[in-house]
């Protein structure tokens, strides 16, 4: 009988976490999406942190609503998809998609994490 640890989703927050996951993380992408990832066994959190750049979105309504929808994404993981440690999703596309591309996108860089 194998327990499960339940890795609960924490906002990445401060300046030294995220200039670690920059300096040391890995990077796995697809056409829209870049997720900085950074794992930490010995915790039971994920770090969640998302990124719209302002070059490709000037309008501030638009980038925050691209990071909801970002955030909603990360909360609709399946759970054995989530690692210990933490994460950054960067989005590079130049049109604010739909909810549910945005999840497969998401799903699929969090399987290619998983699988390493």
């Amino acid at each position: 009988m194998s327990i499960q640890k339940r890795i609960q989703i924490k906002r990445l927050k401060g300046k030294t976490d995220v200039d670690l996951l920059f300096d040391k993380g890995e990077i796995v992408q697809t056409k829209t999406l870049l997720l900085k990832y950074l794992k930490n066994a010995e915790q039971n959190f994920y770090f969640s942190g998302v990124s719209v750049p302002k070059k490709s979105f000037q309008r501030a309504v638009d980038r925050n609503r691209i990071k909801r929808l970002l955030r909603i994404a990360v909360k609709e993981l399946p759970p054995e998809s989530l690692f210990s440690g933490s994460g950054m999703l960067l989005f590079r596309g130049q049109k604010s998609p739909p909810l549910d591309t945005l999840i497969k996108d998401v799903q699929s860089l969090f399987n290619c994490v998983g699988k390493n």
